[in-house]
């Protein structure tokens, strides 16, 4: 059978090369420039450093990571590993995905990035999902969304995901279909009472400061300490501590200021009739009961999340979230409810149940903010390495006390 390859597409397959493997290019070159630099400073004099630039450039240019639908056999495989001249070196992990046991696939394209979700069931009988993202490649990416999307399939799936997100039309349906783990797909009890830490509501403008200020005195003495003892070790646990300080703080400030003594009940009460919303969900520190008259609306904002990662590269689990969720009433609007402070999904699915008027809205705000903040503490990490490393004898010493 003759093959011709065009644009990433074979005759019966596309194949996509993954945003990772186009990254590889950008170390690469940097990798021969530095080489050539070193040519053109030292001439042709190799040292043991030139040595593994070359033998990090091969193996840059042998691996691979790419997604490639085959049509003729049905099914999609995710290949991580490294290939010279088309000829398998090892695989370190290899994902087949049978297209009968998809449900729903979509591409999104922000910019030069195109992200693919597959939803699809596995041999285990779990649903789960795929991601897969690329570079540059939005025909060969929408092509492959295209020849796995049935008319009845793409129909369906847009049809639900616009029914999802419309917003001020909520109803316990729709919710479990965004929800379903947290709902046994809508047969779940409504629960009537729901508790709310206090440390874990948001943080009053009044306060700030006190926190601000605990930091500031936290990461002045982590300063202090990485100029005075020129060791990264104990400069990076008071890096950590500082982090946590303001976790610590804010949760304490928290804790005390929306303690009201003469309305201490933490809960949330629902009935089929009547709301009743404590006090410190208020700036007057009043408590309301409400009747469904008096709510104008109930404003909960949601987004995914991927929790889990499995056995092979790529596969996750992508669970929605509840982030906030704040009542518009005509006693009142309440303050921002997190994730944190309350069982948001109970609570929601349990006013749908009762058939107070709830609206969906997806947000781009992050599920769990301090994954960024890790990234950043890691790419610090890596800073700080990096500058101990420019004085190498005082590093090792410094790594080996």
């Amino acid at each position: 059978m003759l093959f011709l390859f065009k644009e990433g597409i074979l005759v019966n397959s596309i194949i996509l090369k993954s945003l990772l493997e186009t990254i590889k290019w950008l170390f690469i070159w940097l990798t021969v420039a530095g080489l050539v630099l070193g040519v053109l400073s030292q001439g042709l004099i190799f040292n043991t450093s030139d040595g593994l630039d070359v033998i990090l450039i091969f193996a840059l240019l042998m691996f691979q990571h790419r997604l490639k639908f085959d049509e003729h056999n049905n099914q999609i495989d995710v290949k991580l590993g490294a290939y010279f001249f088309k000829k398998k070196i090892f695989t370190y992990s290899h994902h087949t995905i049978d297209t009968s046991t998809i449900k729903t696939i979509s591409c999104q394209d922000n910019k030069a990035i195109s992200v693919i979700d597959i939803n699809y069931t596995s041999p285990e009988g779990k649903l789960s999902t795929y991601t897969f993202r690329c570079f540059k490649q939005a025909k060969q990416a929408q092509l492959v969304v295209s020849k796995l999307s049935t008319f009845e399939r793409a129909y369906t799936a847009k049809r639900e995901e616009a029914e999802a997100e419309k917003t001020n039309s909520a109803t316990v349906n729709k919710f479990s279909k965004i929800f379903p783990q947290n709902t046994i797909l809508g047969n779940a009890e409504a629960k009537n009472n729901i508790s709310i830490l206090r440390c874990a509501l948001p943080l009053p403008e009044s306060k700030k400061k006190s926190v601000y200020l605990t930091v500031a005195c936290f990461t002045l003495l982590t300063v202090f300490i990485a100029f005075s003892s020129q060791n990264w070790k104990p400069a990076m646990a008071f890096l950590v501590i500082t982090y946590f300080s303001y976790w610590l703080a804010r949760a304490f400030i928290c804790h005390n200021y929306y303690l009201v003594k003469t309305s201490p009940f933490i809960d949330i009460k629902i009935n089929s009739d009547e709301l009743y919303l404590p006090a410190l969900l208020f700036t007057d520190k009043k408590p309301r009961t409400l009747t469904k008259q008096d709510i104008v609306s109930i404003e909960a904002k949601w987004n995914y999340n991927y929790d889990t990662i499995d056995d092979s590269i790529g596969r996750t689990t992508k669970r929605s979230h509840l982030i906030s969720l704040v009542f518009n009433t005509t006693k009142g609007q309440s303050i921002a409810l997190s994730h944190w402070s309350v069982d948001s999904e109970a609570l929601v699915y349990s006013l749908l149940k009762y058939q107070y008027p709830v609206s969906l809205d997806r947000t781009s705000e992050m599920v769990y903010p301090f994954k960024r903040h890790i990234g950043l503490m890691v790419g610090l990490f890596i800073v700080i390495v990096i500058i101990n490393a420019s004085n190498l004898p005082n590093f090792i010493s410094s790594f080996n006390s």
